[in-house]
């Protein structure tokens, strides 16, 4: 009965989340790894990732919401 009700409260919690707000999670996530990752700063000039409006900003070309 128990696993049950975690697989109830489980979906019920992944449904509760939108798109955006798990894409959003994943890309600053990842941008949070690669920061940690970084050994040198000409690493960090060069590889750093802008901030999750902007970078969907500019892969929607520039359309607003």
């Amino acid at each position: 009965m128990s696993m049950k009700l975690l697989l109830a409260i489980l979906a019920a919690t992944i449904a509760a989340c939108s798109a955006d707000q798990m894409s959003r999670g994943i890309y600053e996530g990842s941008r949070g790894y690669n920061k940690s990752i970084e050994s040198t700063p000409l690493e960090k000039s060069k590889n750093e990732l802008p901030p999750y409006d902007q970078f969907e900003k500019e892969r929607r070309g520039g359309e607003t919401k």
